[in-house]
């Protein structure tokens, strides 16, 4: 692994994209104390052949990743821990999977997409998870990104205050929502899967207000001030907006809106990949092996995942196991990215500067895949998993990371 930051032009450059996209920082939500979240944890953990934790201070690694006989492979990874978003690495870190398959793992854990996007530019990360909007934007402007799994989808509310919920029953309806104000975070998952599913519906989004708030905890106060009739919130601020009396009228997945809309992706840079392509496809078998874990055996997964994950027993429960409305496949899917992407080409959220086609590297996944089938052909949720894949991971590019 290379250590020290060199900043060369390209690296300049892509620094500065920082200040053009920090509003990506909220693409799955930005958190707030209070709501169960965390201002972002900078410990960083190695771990070790009796997959147990230990603690290290932060720093990159400033090792060759090497792939030689009995010796594991660096790999330094980036999650965010104040939600479950990205519960499939954390479950891989502390379960010891990352360890069983060959890897070296440190990860570090922080609630800033922009941030972690650019560690990993800055090479000081090799696998990173963020919000989608933000990867994506990222990409469009020159990043040169592959993304190669998924951690989440889903997971986003459409509140209103208790004594309107009839008035929204009938949501797309324009005689219901033209001249409304609808409470947003803009980029943040909701805000872009809400107005695909409107254009998608025939309804003209400049006859509906957007108002665009600082945060979530944001958007909760002003449905309730009635200073927006409706808000969006993502999965960590549920439980706060319910419990000061909001109610849903729409997660945005139902089967007429859009069922399998995603959210945190997976991903490293197309260099990296190539130059350790099989550290990835290790570190993807892992990934699997934690999901596995989360259908298959709940006390072994909860075990692992509150060894990282920043939330109090009732928020994890709720999160993970009560809510419903949440995806936590490690699949890219090729399909509702692509999508996504051009959701957010179509709302005047990217520019659609490239074939976001080049971008995602399914092979990766498929490969993982494959080999713990090979290892566990009786394993249901891996035989899911290659139903799943097969859905939403055709393309015609063989392997994106070759463009």
């Amino acid at each position: 692994m290379k250590g020290n930051l060199v900043f060369t032009a390209t690296t300049l450059r892509k620094i500065a994209l920082l200040g053009i996209l920090s509003l990506s920082l909220i693409a799955c939500g930005k958190a707030k104390s209070g709501e169960g979240s965390s201002t972002g944890s900078q410990a960083t953990t190695k771990q070790e052949s009796d997959g147990t934790a230990k603690q290290e201070e932060n720093g990159s690694s400033d090792q060759k990743a090497e792939n030689k006989d009995n010796k594991k492979i660096p790999l330094r990874v980036i999650a965010n821990n104040n939600n479950v978003a990205h519960i499939d690495s954390v479950i891989a870190q502390y379960a010891g999977l990352y360890d069983k398959n060959g890897l070296d793992t440190t990860i570090q854990f922080n609630p800033s997409n922009p941030d972690n996007i650019q560690a990993l530019l800055a090479d000081k990360a090799d696998l990173v998870s963020a919000g989608s909007s933000a990867v994506l934007n990222y990409i469009d402007n020159g990043s040169d990104i592959v993304i190669i799994g998924g951690q989440m989808s889903l997971g986003e509310t459409v509140y209103v205050r208790p004594e309107r919920a009839e008035e929204f029953k009938d949501l797309y309806n324009p005689n219901t929502l033209y001249g409304k104000k609808v409470g947003v975070t803009r980029l943040n998952t909701g805000d872009v899967a809400f107005r695909k599913i409107l254009k998608d519906k025939g309804l003209d989004l400049s006859k509906i207000e957007f108002v665009e708030l600082d945060s979530q905890a944001t958007v909760t106060q002003a449905v309730l001030k009635g200073d927006v009739d409706l808000g969006i919130n993502f999965l960590t601020f549920r439980d706060g907006a319910e419990k000061q009396g909001l109610v849903p009228v729409s997660q945005l997945d139902a089967e007429d809106e859009w069922p399998d809309y995603i959210c945190c992706r997976l991903f490293t840079t197309r260099d990296k990949l190539k130059e350790n392509r099989e550290a990835y496809v290790d570190a993807l078998k892992a990934n699997i092996e934690a999901y596995s874990l989360l259908e298959n055996d709940k006390e072994a997964a909860e075990k692992a995942a509150r060894q990282g994950i920043d939330l109090d027993d009732d928020a994890y429960q709720k999160q993970v196991y009560q809510y419903g409305h949440l995806g936590l496949s490690p699949n890219p899917d090729r399909k509702n990215t692509k999508a996504f992407f051009q959701a957010m080409v179509d709302i005047g959220y990217s520019k659609g500067n490239v074939n976001i086609d080049d971008y995602i590297d399914t092979t990766v996944f498929e490969d993982a895949l494959n080999e713990l089938i090979k290892e566990n052909p009786d394993n249901k949720t891996y035989q899911a998993l290659k139903a799943e894949s097969e859905s939403t991971n055709k393309s015609s590019n063989k392997n994106s990371s070759d463009k």
